[in-house]
């Protein structure tokens, strides 16, 4: 399943959009250094530090770093992709080369192996 992010997105429906395909991974927002709330109903377009934001899909096989890079530079956000490990979230720095597709399998795994 795709996800289409456009400027009109608010952070709230792309955090619920994200984690209804990959209900094992978070999706932060930040500006200005700062994270944004999944419960931020500011659209991604206002809080983008570019004047003409553009609009892309994110697809299970894109690695976290496409990920990151595409809001970078399409849009002006940086944002931070987190799995599930038990009740924690950890940020997948180390595993950005992943897909998403395969981050989401590796929580899951890890979330039945631990409940």
């Amino acid at each position: 399943m795709k996800i289409v992010v456009d400027k009109d997105m608010t952070v709230n429906q792309l955090a619920r959009a994200f984690n209804e395909v990959y209900p094992f991974l978070r999706i932060e927002v930040y500006h200005k250094g700062s994270e944004v709330s999944a419960d931020y109903f500011h659209t991604l377009g206002e809080i983008s530090s570019m004047k003409t934001p553009s609009v892309f899909i994110i697809s299970p096989t894109m690695t976290i770093e496409q990920i990151e890079t595409f809001f970078w530079e399409e849009l002006g956000l940086q944002v931070a992709v987190f799995r599930k490990v038990g009740n924690s979230w950890i940020h997948t720095s180390f595993t950005n080369n992943w897909t998403l597709e395969r981050q989401n399998r590796m929580g899951r795994n890890i979330f039945g192996e631990i409940a």
